[in-house]
């Protein structure tokens, strides 16, 4: 029998052996993450103790409902899980002047929730440009990823420079279109 070796793991495939009950897969990445968890929790709470029993709520809760979560960003998933208890937690609170100043102080742009959201972006982009039309996608892959101009797309696709400018605005009016949405979600 061969034997897994779960530290090698990434983070997205212990989250899939979880979802299966696997309790190896869980205490592995219980370890690669309950410390980044906790400190970040205790940048928020300043309390130690009260930011470690949180991090283990959601450490059980994720346990818990394991066969339910299915997320693509597991650490962005459990971040936002021990931000949101660290929110429900300071909000029953009471503070003192020091705590008040410390929390305004605090800056929370956390480097996984930005790459879980440029994940995102990046993914709705994709599919804005997957869902046009294939000449569509050919004229703006080649304009504006491939950085050829208007012209030579012209001359290599046989079509006529004004129809090249017609698919260009067309996939920019679908992409501002559905990012404008996006950008809702994200200001």
């Amino acid at each position: 029998m061969i034997e897994y070796s779960y530290d090698k793991a990434t983070p997205e495939k212990l989250a899939k052996m979880i979802n299966q009950s696997d309790r190896n897969a869980f205490n592995s990445l219980f370890e690669m993450l309950w410390e980044p968890m906790y400190i970040y929790a205790s940048s928020l709470i300043m309390d130690d103790s009260i930011a470690k029993d949180l991090v283990q709520e959601v450490w059980i809760d994720y346990w818990q409902r394991r066969e339910a979560v299915e997320v693509e960003n597991i650490k962005s998933y459990l971040f936002k899980a021990i931000r949101y208890k660290c929110y429900n937690a300071l909000r029953d609170m009471k503070f003192n002047q020091t705590q008040i100043e410390a929390a305004h102080a605090v800056c929370i742009n956390s480097e996984v929730e930005m790459e879980a959201d440029v994940m995102d972006l990046s993914k709705r982009i994709n599919e804005t440009i997957s869902s046009l039309p294939k000449r569509c996608q050919e004229v703006f892959i080649l304009s504006r990823m491939n950085h050829i101009n208007n012209k030579e797309i012209a001359e290599k696709l046989n079509i006529s420079q004004r129809s090249v400018e017609n698919q260009i605005s067309f996939a920019l009016r679908r992409l501002r279109k559905e990012l404008s949405t996006v950008k809702s979600l994200f200001f």
